[in-house]
């Protein structure tokens, strides 16, 4: 919302607002498409992004870490995201604002002003950001929460933040943007960013945010820790991950097998099948359609849980009490996130399903997983893609229920 210009020196802003927090943004980044060419990288778009982490924290510090919190926005911008979180909790001891922007530094201090933020709760810094993990990491307190939140992916900056971060429940925020490396459309970008193959399928939502946590996790296993995705959360081109570290070697080594895998994919009939452990026993050809040629895989890939069920209940608990833009959107996908635990991975495309059958019309999702449940399966709807089922049935069964679905109708 455009309010006025200001001036500051040679900088000329514009007053804009986001929920109830008003701040500065150069006038000539106003409405610009998000690029690394603007003064100060701001996109509106990402403003659910915000929303999210803000209840996360909350979240966070109601059912995990009670104490006040000492949170690092390594990658700040305008600063908006962290002066939403001062406004929304009193509960934030020190907030340590980074940008290695310059411009960027300058922009957060005016809107910290603007926003009468006292200057020993919040503290500006301009470095790199691993620089700054490297020095936090040799202080004897060490930050409840990290935010690092960059243009493209993270994986530069996962190890530093893992030697900086509470080594016992502290919280990583971890967004990516580099979306097309993490979906399969640039396969060689994301084995040498992420060392791990993708799929370009119609889950790729759900692998890339697999791979991106199983990148995660290898890099805390290196520091001797573990992570606990607490919500792993898709929207606008991002995936979000908010985990918490752990240590403990027993735990750790006990949770390695069970964590990770690999998904063999059929592309001529799209049945697919999880490979946990034994390699040996990657299938040689298709289980349906006995096709020797069309088998392909990704991983390795986090297989286990993708959220925790108490802490999405808190999440839905903040949402409903703060009157943020996206409200209803972040009510309607908390709601399909718990839907998704205990669930397995993958999901199928009902739309373009029903397309392959040539049904008349597409069936209600709603209609579709009662009649799985009553044939004994499991289903349920998923965040990742709103005209999308998960479940454990196959593909061949699933396309008779579409068809028994036609008839009934």
């Amino acid at each position: 919302m455009k309010t006025e210009n200001q001036d500051f020196g040679k900088s000329k802003y514009i007053t804009k607002q986001e929920g109830s927090v008003k701040f500065f943004l150069h006038e000539t980044d106003n409405n610009a498409i998000p690029s690394k060419s603007m003064n100060v990288f701001y996109n509106e778009r990402m403003e659910i992004n915000r929303d999210i982490s803000i209840l996360a924290i909350i979240a966070y510090n109601k059912t995990i870490s009670q104490t006040s919190l000492v949170v690092v926005d390594s990658m700040a911008a305008s600063g908006i995201g962290s002066i939403r979180l001062l406004k929304n909790t009193n509960n934030v001891e020190k907030m340590y604002l980074n940008d290695i922007n310059p411009i960027a530094v300058e922009l957060i201090k005016n809107n910290l002003e603007l926003n009468k933020i006292d200057p020993e709760q919040a503290e500006v810094l301009n470095k790199d950001a691993n620089l700054l993990f490297s020095e936090i990491s040799r202080n004897s307190v060490l930050p409840d929460v990290i935010s690092i939140d960059p243009f493209g992916t993270p994986n530069f900056f996962i190890d530093s933040a893992f030697k900086a971060i509470k080594k016992d429940n502290g919280l990583l925020c971890i967004t990516a943007t580099d979306t097309a490396v993490l979906f399969g459309v640039k396969p060689k970008a994301c084995i040498r960013k992420y060392i791990a193959k993708p799929l370009h399928t119609d889950y790729c939502k759900e692998i890339g945010a697999r791979i991106l946590i199983s990148f995660i996790s290898r890099i805390a296993h290196i520091n001797n820790l573990g992570i606990i995705p607490l919500l792993t959360f898709y929207s606008n081109h991002f995936i979000r991950i908010f985990a918490m570290s752990f240590r403990g070697n027993s735990k750790i080594l006990n949770d390695l097998p069970k964590n990770y895998g690999y998904i063999i994919h059929c592309n001529n009939c799209e049945d697919r099948s999880l490979i946990i452990e034994n390699l040996l026993k990657v299938p040689q050809k298709c289980p349906i359609c006995l096709s020797e040629k069309h088998l392909s895989y990704s991983g390795p890939l986090w297989v286990g849980e993708l959220h925790q069920k108490s802490y999405l209940e808190e999440l839905s608990i903040l949402n409903e009490k703060f009157n943020f833009k996206n409200k209803n959107r972040i009510r309607k996908v908390l709601k399909f996130a718990l839907n998704e635990i205990n669930m397995p991975i993958s999901y199928y495309n009902i739309h373009k399903i029903s397309q392959q059958l040539k049904l008349s019309s597409i069936p209600k999702l709603e209609d579709i997983i009662k009649l799985i449940e009553e044939n004994g399966y499991k289903a349920s709807r998923t965040h990742f893609d709103f005209i999308s089922i998960k479940t454990d049935m196959k593909i061949d069964e699933l396309k008779k229920v579409l068809k028994q679905n036609e008839k009934l109708n």
